[in-house]
């Protein structure tokens, strides 16, 4: 049989052990410390000590105690549940594809699961495109964007003066960003370049897609500023959100000056112009060479496999929920932007000399 009690400040619990539920007056009895005093160090509120808070804490896991979350949720005024939406790959599409078709997002959207999770959060994952009023219906506490454009509903101020927003990625087109957790793709994409520099490729091309998205441009600013210091002549083609890697592949090597690497911006990039040169009778790396701006287990299973940029996507989703949950508990975060590092994983692709 399983008893529920309620108790001050919402605080409850549910337990099934011999029809006896630890209540947050056993905490108290056990700590030494008051109903009060418990309640606080239990939600997180009130001015007490941290060598107290931690005791109460400590006796209160000991004990077996659970608090009630809908109970918490009357008095907190929060109903510990945080919305997440990735921005569509395709501004102008009609997709009501919830997630693209990249390793890298359901890698994002795990790690923001299991934060939620952890701090005894629900993470509602809302289709692209949806606004402050449908959202506001499942009464969320704040919410997160994955690679916002910056005309997104829930970035609008009606909605961001009442509910803490954090991006994972940057605006595009935007100056008042919210909350941002990131990788820093500009660092990412000249240590990529000076590695395939250092293995002879002295002709790279950049093929990406849309700019609607931060990052993107982020690649593109320091691939030409590499071109730049190093002399050549930087050459990049846009494909867009669809598939026509291979066809800017075959454009740039029909030119007068053909490129000998390729850095792509997507993984779904880095796969067509390996499948296009493949094609071709191409060789990777011997003819040309292939990097990612975003890794995938994919580029294991390749021939030859293809090096890639890790991101720690995973981190990201972590990072960023727990940037938000900070916000609506309504703690002022340590940092306004955090910048999860990045790996170059060098692999077959780029590997002309031993490393």
């Amino acid at each position: 049989m399983t008893a529920a009690v309620g108790d001050i400040m919402g605080l409850s619990v549910a337990a099934e052990e011999d029809d006896v539920a630890v209540t947050i007056r056993d905490v108290a009895a056990a700590a030494g410390v008051s109903l009060t005093t418990v309640s606080h160090a239990l939600s997180n509120q009130g001015r007490i000590g941290q060598s107290t808070r931690e005791r109460v804490l400590q006796v209160a896991a000991e004990l077996g105690y659970t608090a009630n979350v809908h109970a918490q949720q009357l008095v907190t005024n929060r109903s510990r549940t945080l919305a997440i939406q990735v921005a569509p790959f395709d501004p102008a599409s009609e997709s009501s594809m919830l997630i693209p078709n990249s390793e890298y997002f359901l890698e994002l959207l795990n790690g923001a699961s299991a934060e939620a999770g952890r701090s005894g959060y629900a993470l509602v994952l809302t289709p692209p495109g949806v606004g402050p009023r449908a959202v506001t219906a499942f009464a969320v506490d704040g919410a997160i964007i994955v690679d916002p454009h910056g005309d997104e509903g829930l970035l609008d101020p009606s909605w961001t003066s009442s509910h803490p927003v954090v991006t994972a990625g940057r605006t595009a087109t935007r100056r008042d960003d919210p909350h941002i957790v990131d990788n820093d793709h500009l660092a990412a994409t000249t240590n990529a370049l000076e590695h395939m520099w250092e293995q002879g490729f002295r002709r790279p091309a950049a093929i990406i897609t849309d700019r609607a998205r931060s990052y993107t441009r982020d690649v593109v600013d320091a691939y030409t500023a590499f071109a730049q210091t190093r002399g050549i002549t930087a050459r990049t083609v846009e494909t867009g959100a669809g598939s026509a890697a291979g066809d800017a592949l075959r454009m740039l090597l029909d030119s007068d000056d053909p490129p000998d690497a390729v850095y792509a911006g997507s993984e779904d990039i880095a796969m067509d112009v390996l499948q296009a040169a493949n094609r071709s009778g191409i060789r990777v790396p011997t003819d040309l060479g292939l990097c990612s701006c975003v890794d995938s287990s994919t580029f294991n299973l390749t021939c030859p496999e293809i090096t890639g940029v890790f991101c720690n996507p995973r981190t990201i989703g972590e990072r960023a929920v727990a940037l938000l949950i900070e916000l609506v508990e309504g703690h002022e975060p340590a940092q306004r932007v955090v910048t999860v590092p990045t790996e170059l994983r060098v692999r077959s692709s780029t590997l002309r000399h031993s490393a």
